[in-house]
């Protein structure tokens, strides 16, 4: 049997320079489409197969991204659309440049903690993505000692690198819709205040009231877990209660949940509410009658994050937040028509 094939023997049959075909392989930038091909080419022909754990060793590091959800499987499979377009983003972009991804589920804040120190301690990971950032965020010391690179999908209290929407942007985009229809009492079927998204949207919901000249009316401001049941139980409670002929929810399962309360009080979308919501899901697409919401562009959200943080590995000093912008999709749920406004994917550093 004849020995293995080694990168010098990929180099040589595509004709490149070593270097170069370490570059190709590793998925590095200033790698030409035409190199990068021919090199993949020729490890292909050659069936050469590099010794991760070696090339490991070699530069001290893993080539994997750890990311980490601190949130209830109840809420991860409520919005698993949100979730699947955010992990295809991550992968593209982590794949892009030599990496993996690899998911950790944590049930609650206490549970990633314990993950997050797991995977320093073990060095695992050369960096980790963190989703849902909340007020307390305990694991933060943790990652500051062990000066391992992070981003936080979500913006966090305290400075740190991360990724987010512009949330007070997008539901400003939503309620202002809802005031041009027409509507002046406007109810608001919020998160639970732990989450920072949740601060933002509930800013971008006063912001629009502002704007349009209308009173802040905190009895119209409900909060409920991000999950479709709560959103139903909260609003079959507190909905017989308050005048309102316009409802907008923090995300598309409440929306769902909401609109099915309304049903059985009797209460028709939209003839009788109109709904918008934030999160442009199948579920809101498909949904009869079909949801009008804030597309989040998560798989570029996802996209970001995994850049970012290959960023911060590679040493570049990239601490400045990026926002990605929403884009506005009237659908029946409000009386809208087809139309839209739009706003570039291009992200922003604020």
């Amino acid at each position: 049997m004849g020995r293995s094939p080694t990168i010098r023997d990929v180099a040589r049959r595509a004709g490149v320079a070593v270097s170069t075909a370490s570059l190709a392989l590793n998925g590095r930038p200033y790698v030409s489409k035409e190199t990068r091909f021919k090199v993949l080419q020729a490890a292909e022909e050659l069936g050469y197969h590099p010794h991760s754990l070696a090339k490991n060793l070699a530069d001290g590091r893993t080539r994997n991204l750890g990311l980490i959800t601190p949130i209830s499987l109840d809420h991860l499979f409520g919005s698993a659309g949100f979730f699947a377009n955010l992990l295809s983003g991550m992968h593209r972009a982590a794949a892009d440049h030599g990496y993996n991804l690899s998911l950790h589920i944590a049930d609650s804040e206490e549970e990633a903690a314990a993950c997050i120190r797991s995977l320093l301690r073990g060095r695992s990971a050369d960096g980790l993505i963190i989703t849902n950032p909340t007020s307390s965020c305990p694991y933060l010391e943790d990652l500051g000692r062990h000066r391992v690179p992070f981003v936080f999908i979500g913006r966090p209290l305290a400075k740190a690198p991360y990724v987010d929407n512009d949330n007070v942007e997008a539901c400003r985009l939503a309620v202002r819709h809802l005031i041009d229809q027409g509507h002046l009492r406007i109810a608001f079927l919020n998160g639970p205040e732990r989450f920072t998204f949740c601060a933002d949207r509930l800013l971008g919901y006063r912001i629009a009231l502002k704007e349009a000249g209308l009173p802040y009316d905190e009895r119209l401001v409900w909060r409920s877990e991000l999950v479709e049941a709560a959103a139903y139980s909260t609003v079959k409670e507190l909905a017989p209660r308050k005048g309102f002929t316009a409802l907008f929810a923090a995300s598309d399962v409440q929306a769902v949940g909401a609109i099915r309360a309304l049903r059985e009080l009797g209460r028709q979308v939209p003839q009788d509410v109109a709904i918008a919501c934030v999160n442009n899901s199948e579920l809101a697409q498909h949904f009869i009658p079909p949801l009008t919401t804030v597309d989040l562009h998560e798989y570029w959200l996802g996209h970001w994050a995994a850049k970012r943080l290959v960023q911060l590995i590679q040493g570049e000093r990239a601490h400045h937040p990026i926002l990605i912008p929403g884009e506005l999709v009237v659908r029946e749920s409000s009386k809208g028509g087809d139309g839209g406004g739009k706003a570039s994917c291009k992200p922003k550093e604020s």
